[in-house]
C-alpha cells in the first residue's frame, strides 16, 4: 500500500513538472511568435465575429456593439491606427469611428458580404486621425468556428504614401495625355494655316517672275506688298508655335520681377501704334496711381501685345482702345477694351480652348495666328493670375487679367 502511495505521488509530481514544461514550451512558443509578429513592418490581427450580428450594416459603423472582438493584434497594429492597446481591446469598435465619413458606408457593405460568403475580406479607405488623413489597407481571411462565429486573421497596411505617389502618377499621366492631344490637334490646324501663307508667296513669286518685263513700278510694288505682307504672317505664326512649343515644354525662362507697369505698356503702345494709326483708332492708357507689378517682363509684353493687337484687329475705323490698371488688396487687374464689333455669346467660352483654335479676319482683313489668345492664357496662368472676356455683338470687348502685387508665385 505504501509502495503505491509512492508510486502515485511520483506520478503527480511528474505530471506537474510536465505540465510546467508545457506551460515553459507553449510561452517560449508564444514569445516567439508575438517577437516575430511585432518585428513586421504591417500590422497584424486577429478578430472572432459573432455570427449572430455580423450581417447588420450598422454593427460596422459605429463604436457601439461592436460584432467582434480583438484576439490579437501586434505592436505595428496600434502604431499604425495610433491606438491604446487596453482601449482597443475594450472597445474595439472604436476602430470604426476613426474612419473617414464618406468611407464608413463601403468599409460596412464590404464586411457584411465578406461574413455573409465566407470569402477574404480585402478594403482600402480613409482614416481621419489627429486631423490627419490616413490610407489604410485591411486584408484577412476567415475561418469558421462550429458556433457560426468567424475567425479574421489578417493584416494592415499604412498605404498613404502609395496613394499619394498614384495621385501624383495620375496628375503626370493626365498633363502628358493632354500636352499630347493638344500637340496632335494644334499641329493639324497649323499646318495648314502655315502652309497658306506660303502658297501665298510663291503665287505672287510667280506671278512677277512671269510678268516682271510688263509690270510697271506700281505694279510690283503692290505684289511686293502683298508678298511682304504674307511672309510676315508666316513668321509670326512660326514664332507663336515655337513660344508656344516651349511653354508647353516648360524650356521657357520665368523670371519675374517687380516692374513699374506704366513705362511697359507704353513701349507696346508705341510699336503697335503704326497699326492703329492706319485704322485712324486711339490707344489710351489709364491709372489711378503707379501701379508696380511682380511679373516675368518678357511674358508681360506678348500678353500685352496680343491684347492690343486683337483689339485694334477687330476695331473699326475710327475706333478707340483703353488699357486700364487698376490696383486691389489681392494684385492688379488689367483691361484692354474697344468699341469694336464684339464677340457672339456662343464663342467667349472657347477663345481660350486649344480645341477650337482659329483665326478670324479683321475689320480690315488682317490676319492673324490664332495663337495669341492661348499664349495669354498661358502666361497669366504661369504668373498665378486669371484671364477673361467680356463682350457684346457690334459694342466692343473687354480683355482683363490680373497679376499678383508680390512675389507670392509658384514658378
Amino acid at each position: 500500500m505504501c509502495h503505491l502511495d509512492n508510486t502515485k505521488e511520483q506520478l503527480i509530481d511528474a505530471l506537474k513538472q510536465r505540465e510546467l514544461e508545457i506551460v515553459e514550451a507553449l510561452k517560449l512558443k508564444r514569445d516567439l511568435y508575438s517577437d516575430l509578429a511585432n518585428s513586421l513592418p504591417t500590422g497584424m490581427y486577429r478578430t472572432r465575429v459573432f455570427y449572430d450580428v455580423s450581417l447588420i450594416e450598422d454593427k460596422w459603423s459605429s463604436s457601439k456593439d461592436s460584432p467582434y472582438v480583438i484576439e490579437f493584434a501586434n505592436d505595428r497594429f496600434y502604431e499604425i491606427l495610433h491606438l491604446d492597446k487596453l482601449t482597443f481591446e475594450k472597445n474595439p469598435g472604436i476602430i470604426n469611428d476613426l474612419i473617414y465619413e464618406e468611407d464608413k458606408a463601403d468599409f460596412a457593405r464590404l464586411n457584411v458580404e465578406a461574413n455573409l460568403h465566407k470569402i477574404p475580406f480585402s478594403w482600402e479607405g480613409r482614416f481621419l486621425i489627429n486631423d490627419q488623413i490616413i490610407w489604410i489597407h485591411f486584408k484577412s481571411i476567415p475561418r469558421v468556428l462550429e458556433n457560426g462565429d468567424i475567425i479574421w486573421t489578417g493584416t494592415l497596411e499604412d498605404i498613404s504614401r502609395r496613394k499619394q505617389t498614384e495621385q501624383v502618377i495620375r496628375h503626370k499621366n493626365a498633363q502628358l495625355q493632354k500636352l499630347n492631344s493638344d500637340k496632335d490637334y494644334l499641329m493639324s490646324v497649323l499646318a495648314h494655316d502655315l502652309k497658306s501663307p506660303f502658297n501665298t508667296i510663291l503665287g505672287f513669286m510667280d506671278l512677277l517672275i512671269n510678268n516682271l518685263r510688263s509690270f510697271d513700278i506700281d505694279e510690283i510694288e503692290k505684289q511686293l506688298i502683298l508678298v511682304n505682307d504674307s511672309a510676315l504672317n508666316a513668321f509670326r505664326l512660326l514664332e507663336d508655335i515655337l513660344l508656344w512649343a516651349r511653354s508647353q515644354s516648360n524650356n521657357l525662362q520665368f523670371e519675374p520681377k517687380k516692374v513699374i507697369f506704366k513705362p511697359i505698356c507704353d513701349k507696346i503702345i508705341e510699336t503697335l501704334k503704326p497699326n492703329a494709326q492706319n485704322k485712324n483708332i486711339s490707344i489710351n492708357y489709364t491709372e489711378s496711381e503707379q501701379i508696380s507689378v511682380f511679373a516675368d517682363i518678357n511674358m508681360l509684353n506678348t500678353i500685352l501685345r496680343n491684347l492690343i493687337s486683337n483689339a485694334i484687329k477687330f476695331t473699326n475705323n475710327g475706333g478707340r482702345i483703353t488699357i486700364n490698371a487698376q490696383r486691389s488688396d489681392s494684385g492688379t487687374t488689367v483691361t484692354v477694351s474697344d468699341n469694336g464689333v464684339g464677340i457672339a455669346p456662343e464663342m467667349l467660352p472657347k477663345l481660350f480652348d486649344i480645341k477650337v483654335v482659329y483665326s478670324t479676319k479683321g475689320t480690315a482683313q488682317e490676319k492673324g495666328t490664332g495663337l495669341g489668345l492661348l499664349l495669354c492664357k498661358e502666361f497669366v496662368n504661369k504668373h498665378g493670375g486669371k484671364i477673361w472676356v467680356e463682350s457684346q455683338l457690334k459694342k466692343g470687348s473687354e480683355f482683363k487679367f490680373t497679376l499678383p502685387l508680390n512675389e507670392t508665385l509658384s514658378t
